[in-house]
């Protein structure tokens, strides 16, 4: 596995872009400020053209960050090389003007505060042990900077850094877990707990260009209840919010386990089945109307009956472009609907037509409705 595999550097994709401008903005700070410490009073420069080396350098790449990188596709090392140039800039730009006394080692805070939020913390850890590093070395070259009290700053200031950088760590991933949660609640039905729509038809976008190996086939069953008005006429909201849970159930018990079950909106929900046949689509839909009729002597409401109308589509038999499946499936819903409900019509052919008008009439099956 590569260097690339391993890093993640900018790993929350929606930051990618206001992550790299900062960083660019952030050199260019850091340039132009260098560039004043050339005519400030109590600073001395050693060098005047080591410290505008650096200041060219941190100006190239503000710029270079600002208008060429393309941060939202940017592989993990370019953001990384970006924070990484940072640490011997700082260094030599300390060295150069007055090592422990230089103002330049205030910089480092740019890099803790930036790789503490918008990297993972392992990869954050690395910064701050580098900038703890980078802080040390005027006591190799600086022989009176130990003299000055430095030893003691370090001795504060590198524990405020380590809490800093834990404290900016955790409170970035107590935000990313909320937000994947929220994400995660956004896509559920909140009144039944299966998938949404949103969730559903995000599937189907991921799904749209698929193959013909047997891992590849998907089947789409489409279900609308009969006569879901008469439960909230008979028994009110909360009767007919029994009888949607009850049939979410039931659709849960007939799917598989790696089947997508979804509500998507209303009294219609949907399954989502990868890798299945079209003989397999048509026992799910035999199941899903066994399970509709046992949900329906368990919720015992009088005078209504729990059942549904199923409508199914298969890719790539006979349904040829995935994208056609929910209007091939939905066609298919109205034919049992007009049947007489409580039956299932297989996967029809685009155009509304059925694939095969012999096996849809011998395959097309109702269950007894029960008077319960």
């Amino acid at each position: 596995m590569g260097t690339s595999a391993r890093i993640r550097g900018l790993h929350v994709a929606e930051e990618r872009p206001l992550a790299g401008r900062l960083a660019a903005a952030l050199y260019l700070t850091a340039a132009s400020t260098g560039a004043l410490l050339l005519v400030m009073p109590g600073v001395e420069v050693q060098d005047p053209a080591v410290l505008l080396a650096c200041v060219s350098a941190g100006l190239i790449w503000g710029v270079a960050g600002l208008t060429i990188v393309p941060w939202r596709t940017a592989p993990p090392i370019v953001s990384h090389l970006s924070s990484f140039m940072g640490l011997p800039i700082t260094a030599i730009v300390m060295a150069d003007t007055g090592g422990a006394a230089s103002p330049a080692r205030f910089y480092l805070l740019f890099i803790v505060f930036y790789c503490s939020y918008f990297y993972p913390a392992r990869e954050a850890a690395f910064y701050l042990v580098a900038c703890f590093v980078v802080l040390v070395t005027p006591l190799l070259y600086g022989s009176t900077a130990l003299d000055m009290g430095y030893g003691a700053e370090l001795v504060v200031i590198l524990p405020i850094y380590a809490v800093l950088a834990g404290l900016i760590v955790t409170s970035k991933s107590l935000q990313i877990g909320l937000r994947e949660r929220a994400d995660a609640l956004a896509l559920i039905d909140p009144l039944t707990g299966v998938a949404n729509r949103r969730a559903f038809e995000a599937a189907m976008q991921l799904g749209e260009t698929g193959g013909t190996r047997p891992a590849d086939q998907t089947g789409l069953i489409l279900v609308d209840l009969d006569d879901f008005k008469s439960a909230n006429t008979l028994f009110g909201h909360s009767g007919g919010d029994r009888v949607l849970c009850a049939a979410a159930e039931a659709l849960r018990e007939a799917a598989r386990g790696n089947d997508m079950v979804a509500r998507l909106g209303g009294d219609e929900f949907v399954i989502l089945a990868s890798g299945a046949s079209r003989e397999g689509v048509n026992r799910l839909a035999d199941r899903v109307l066994e399970t509709l009729e046992r949900a329906d002597a368990a919720l015992s409401l009088p005078g209504f009956t729990l059942s549904g109308s199923v409508g199914c589509a298969t890719y790539p038999d006979p349904v040829a472009v995935k994208g056609d499946m929910f209007d091939c499936a939905d066609r298919a819903l109205g034919a049992a609907k007009a049947a007489g409900k409580a039956t299932y019509e297989p996967a029809a052919a685009p155009g509304g037509a059925a694939a095969n008008p012999e096996v849809q009439a011998v395959t097309s099956r109702s269950l007894p409705v029960s008077t319960s």
